[in-house]
């Protein structure tokens, strides 16, 4: 089904959205970037209770993107309380800043230069945004003043070195520091965010295991990393870290196995118990669970948690706001596969997808 209008889509979003007991029941809405060369657009699905996706809507960027794949997590990012959304548009070199309303009705108020090449990943918290340019190897950071993207004079700073493979970017949870990894380089770079925006003091940290790609934070700060060992046949691993005062990284569960090939992305549910990584050249899932220290233990000894698909290549996914749906772009079926997390950790795959363009990238839940 493709994103346009749909007058029953339309019906039963604005029904679900603008009222408040709907919204108490669950549903929600997620984006995907269409990615497209000759026009980029956020393509929004109404997301159901039951797990079901409704297509609503496609907004345009005012950007380009690149037709193919990114190479990267946090291709968008959302605000915590959903209002505001960023995202990347590496074809013509530019961010978007968007406004959004009961989750699935967004204006775009801003277009600006990424301050690089090819942005593929972007960080949000509160008013503070950096864009990892991974064509140009370096960060730029915009204030959000007035509901529009305003560069940071100056604020443009480089990755470890030329060649770096960016990808991603993101903030930790308290907002003190930026990180970004390095596939090319093996390295997870921290900076120290500054109190006017910029940063500060940079480490350059080795990864415990090879081609360091997505992650994310778990509330209390503890960093989780998809190394995917530049793509060897079951032979990718995850890893967790802590940033100390100083920036760099002490790491808590080292390059812990998947079994699995390819693991690209990482996504954590609200509970912070567990952390998936999608296995791209696999097609799976594998899953681990997360003690409270933060060491990593495969939820099942084959690394499979959760199966995409024959002929699947799951990329980015993403957690509903509950926890227990997770949401998966397969560039293989170019759809959204939907998981329902069972209590134990293990992923029930269900029947109800959402097809996307080719070469669609980036996925967040809300």
């Amino acid at each position: 089904m493709s994103f346009r209008f749909s007058q029953l889509a339309i019906s039963i979003a604005l029904t679900a959205t603008l009222s408040a007991p709907a919204a108490a029941q669950g549903f929600g809405a997620v984006y995907t970037l269409s990615n497209d060369a000759a026009g980029n657009d956020v393509d929004v699905s109404l997301r159901l209770p039951s797990g079901r996706l409704v297509p609503f809507r496609s907004y345009s960027t005012g950007g380009d993107g690149t037709g193919g794949g990114l190479g990267s997590q946090g291709a968008l990012a959302a605000s915590r309380n959903g209002r505001t959304l960023v995202v990347v548009n590496p074809g013509s070199d530019e961010i978007t800043l968007f406004r959004s309303y009961f989750s699935v009705l967004l204006f775009r108020t801003s277009t600006v230069s990424s301050g690089g090449d090819q942005p593929t990943s972007v960080a949000l918290r509160g008013n503070l945004v950096y864009a990892l340019n991974a064509g140009s190897d370096d960060v730029t950071g915009f204030k959000i003043r007035r509901g529009r993207l305003q560069p940071i004079q100056g604020a443009t700073y480089p990755l470890s070195q030329s060649g770096a493979g960016g990808a991603q970017v993101a903030f930790s949870p308290d907002g003190k520091w930026l990180d970004a990894t390095e596939r090319a380089t093996n390295t997870i770079t921290v900076w120290e965010v500054n109190r006017d925006g910029t940063l500060g003091a940079v480490q350059n940290n080795a990864s415990a295991g090879n081609t360091p790609f997505g992650f994310l934070f778990r509330r209390d700060g503890l960093l989780v990393v998809s190394e995917a060992e530049g793509g060897a046949p079951n032979a990718s691993v995850a890893s967790t870290y802590r940033i100390q005062p100083n920036g760099q990284l002490m790491t808590i569960s080292g390059a812990a196995a998947t079994n699995q090939s390819a693991a690209c992305w990482i996504a954590i549910p609200r509970n912070g118990r567990f952390a998936y990584t999608t296995n791209t050249a696999s097609g799976t899932i594998s899953g681990f669970g997360i003690d409270q220290a933060g060491q990593l233990t495969l939820l099942d000894p084959s690394g499979v948690s959760g199966d995409v698909g024959t002929g699947s290549m799951p990329l980015d996914f993403d957690f509903d706001r509950s926890g227990s749906l997770l949401y998966v772009l397969d560039a293989g079926g170019d759809e959204i596969a939907t998981f329902r997390r069972n209590r134990d950790g293990s992923l029930r795959k269900l029947n109800t997808t959402v097809s996307l363009p080719d070469g669609a990238a980036g996925l967040i839940a809300r």
